[in-house]
């Protein structure tokens, strides 16, 4: 199964954690970069950040897309809304899975994140088939490899 793992990564906590799961799945990886960075009030009113690259043809050819990033403010990171929102991201029936990390401990408001980003998934095609909340740090701290590396264990990411 081709798969693509698409990654937004403020304080590396996402990035480690996607590059921990490209191991796993022998996945490719694909960062999403911004001309200038999202910050949380852009977070906060679901605002897009304008990406650097062509990432939505990075996923044209892959089965599986696992979306990783961070939730500020309660919300989705304006570099995520980027890609979602841009009419050329295609997800034409592939398998997507959702992994979200947040410095909240009770994982507050990660469904309504999930929701929202499953809903722009689903409009251009896509199948959710599982989200995952997990605790991060808060924004510009990064809570350290053995952390992600727990957090990242409680899933049996072969067996999805």
């Amino acid at each position: 199964m081709n798969t693509v793992i698409v990654y937004y990564s403020h304080s590396n906590n996402t990035r480690a954690a996607a590059e921990l799961l490209r191991e796993k799945l022998d996945a490719r990886l694909v960062e999403l970069k911004e001309e200038k960075k999202g910050n949380a009030i852009q977070a906060f009113f679901r605002k897009s950040s304008k990406l650097t690259g062509k990432p939505w043809e990075e996923i044209r050819d892959a089965d599986r897309v696992y979306l990783m990033f961070p939730i500020w403010a309660g919300k989705s990171v304006p570099a995520i809304n980027a890609f979602l929102r841009n009419p050329l991201t295609k997800f034409d029936r592939k398998e997507v899975y959702i992994v979200t990390f947040q410095a909240s401990e009770d994982l507050k408001n990660s469904v309504k994140v999930h929701d929202f980003t499953g809903n722009l998934v689903r409009k251009s095609g896509g199948v959710i088939k599982e989200t995952y909340a997990m605790q991060g740090g808060n924004m510009n701290v990064y809570i350290g490899d053995e952390a992600i590396k727990d957090r990242m264990g409680k899933v049996r990411w072969d067996e999805l």
